[in-house]
């Protein structure tokens, strides 16, 4: 598991998310399309009601394909394995 701050560019060891009833379900949604879908490398962004919050998701795996990531996410998931 990675926790990245975008706008710190820093890695969190720890969060805690507080989502309303229909962003879970917008995540749930998403998660099962990562793990279940047929795009593997695909990323997807759970925004509150007015945009102005974001959490973007997407699954890596060891020893998988890294090129649909950026350089620094690249750093990021070797540094996890």
């Amino acid at each position: 598991m990675i926790i990245y701050n975008e706008e710190m560019k820093k890695s969190l060891q720890d969060i805690t998310i507080l989502l309303k009833e229909n962003e879970i379900i917008q995540l749930i949604a998403y998660l099962k399309e990562l793990s279940f879908g047929n795009n593997k490398n695909a990323h997807y962004h759970l925004n509150n009601d007015i945009y102005s919050k974001e959490i973007t998701v997407a699954m890596y795996e060891k020893n998988g394909k890294t090129e649909h990531f950026s350089d620094e996410y690249k750093k990021l998931i070797m540094l996890d394995m």
